[in-house]
């Protein structure tokens, strides 16, 4: 979840733990929400994460606490809880939190709890942990109402109050003698209707459903696009199997957005201001590698016009310009293009559009800004070509920056792959490189007219 200003409750709560006025605090932990919860877990020493951790499995929100928490603090916070108690609490909580818990430990630690669990609640566990962790099946609720067409309203509210557990039921699906969906009721309707209303006259026929295997960032982003509070989840026969509450995809738009900033700013796993030094260093070295390898890439080409610089140093003042204008302009390129893929904008069959798009405002932009720079060169040296050589630079690099900024997610998404992943690198090397060469190459070229 993101991170916020402690509120008064927290600060509160932190005030007493740390005078240890354990039972005061105790009782502020019982009347807290699981998102204020769990965002104070890191802001406590590791002597009083034990206790936390004991706590709120005492008043009964270690579930909701640990879907709230940050997924690299979910095993921290397990440490505290013996195996006997983790259990029972696995055993009575609903099965999308359970796996959530147990996705939090390691292979053979969640295989050895899943064994111990018991009844239905293993079945339904076993059935939500044989589905990828980032697909609708992995993420949904087996917990939800069905009921024939043929029953009544009355008959649907008095099966709702007969629940033992009470399920979110934005809708009531319909289902037929095979258990294939074929439609869904809302909540507000059935209320509203006479009680021998029949359900199959107030559902919404074949209602909006996703296959257990679709990625949960295009469920999330359906959810979002038609306004649902839930969207029931189907097999490939079509048969309901549990429904994706909307509380559940804001969670996966907010992990994959994060996920997609980390990726920009080459970092391959999701690190926090709490991540230790050793971790932190050990995560980002690979990617400060890679960039010290384009880095050395971009050196190299500009030691392919060394004569030339030599011959007029001032070239060396200006090509720095270039590569950073292009730079941030595929950094835009880039962005824009990553968000339309995510929201599935975007795809291969107008990729074509997209790059001519980008192109032509690479265009745009560099005649724009290659104009201002031309001018600029021109009224610090006195020097026509190096002005002209500053103006066809920078469109030059600016069309190399479109085209990177848009090809590389394209081409990612088309390898199925994170299209965020790795692109700000290459697209950097690409305008650092291909704007060197374009500046330096021209210069090469005119360097008669440059020193006359």
């Amino acid at each position: 979840m993101p991170q916020t200003p402690l509120n008064r409750a927290q600060q509160a709560f932190l005030r007493l733990v740390r005078q240890q006025a354990y039972a005061s605090a105790v009782n502020a932990l019982s009347r807290m929400h699981p998102a204020d919860l769990a965002a104070l877990f890191n802001y406590l020493p590791e002597n009083e994460q034990k206790w936390f951790a004991e706590n709120i499995l005492r008043v009964g929100k270690l579930p909701k606490v640990v879907s709230e928490l940050e997924p690299s603090f979910v095993p921290q916070l397990l440490e505290f809880i013996s195996e006997d108690e983790l259990l029972r609490s696995l055993q009575s909580m609903e099965p999308d939190d359970a796996v959530d818990i147990l996705s939090g430990l390691s292979e053979e630690k969640r295989k050895e709890i899943f064994e111990k669990l018991t009844g239905a609640q293993k079945i339904a566990v076993g059935k939500l942990l044989g589905y990828a962790p980032d697909t609708a099946g992995g993420i949904m609720t087996t917990d939800y109402v069905a009921m024939p067409e043929i029953a009544v309203a009355s008959e649907a509210i008095t099966t709702l109050r007969q629940q033992e557990k009470r399920p979110e039921i934005p809708y009531i699906y319909i289902t037929d003698a095979h258990q294939k969906l074929v439609g869904a009721v809302s909540f507000k309707d059935l209320v509203l209707s006479a009680p021998n209303t029949k359900l199959a006259d107030i559902m919404a026929r074949d209602p909006i459903a996703v296959w257990a295997g679709k990625s949960q960032e295009s469920v999330a982003t359906m959810i979002a696009k038609y306004n649902l509070l839930a969207v029931p989840v189907v097999d490939e026969h079509h048969r309901l199997i549990g429904q994706i509450t909307v509380d559940d995809a804001i969670d996966v738009l907010y992990e994959e957005a994060t996920e997609d900033i980390y990726h920009l700013g080459s970092l391959g796993q999701e690190e926090h201001i709490a991540t230790s030094v050793a971790t932190s260093t050990k995560w980002r070295a690979p990617w400060l590698l890679i960039n010290l390898g384009t880095a050395i890439l971009a050196a190299a080409t500009v030691s392919l016009f060394s004569d030339t610089i030599s011959r007029y140093v001032v070239l060396a003042v200006m090509m720095p310009i270039v590569a950073g204008m292009g730079g941030n302009a595929g950094t835009q390129s880039l962005t824009v293009v990553t968000r339309g893929l995510a929201l599935g904008e975007v795809d291969w069959s107008i990729g074509w559009k997209v790059l001519l798009k980008e192109v032509s405002v690479g265009f745009l932009n560099g005649a724009i800004n290659g104009v201002v720079m031309g001018l600029i060169t021109w009224g610090w040296y006195h020097n026509f070509t190096l002005a002209a050589i500053m103006f066809f630079a920078m469109i030059g690099n600016l069309i190399i920056a479109g085209l990177f900024g848009a090809l590389v997610p394209l081409m990612l998404k088309k390898m199925n792959l994170d299209p965020a992943l790795g692109s700000s690198i290459i697209v950097t090397t690409a305008t650092d490189v291909g704007g060197f060469f374009v500046f330096l190459g021209l210069a090469t070229v005119l360097i008669k007219y440059i020193v006359a």
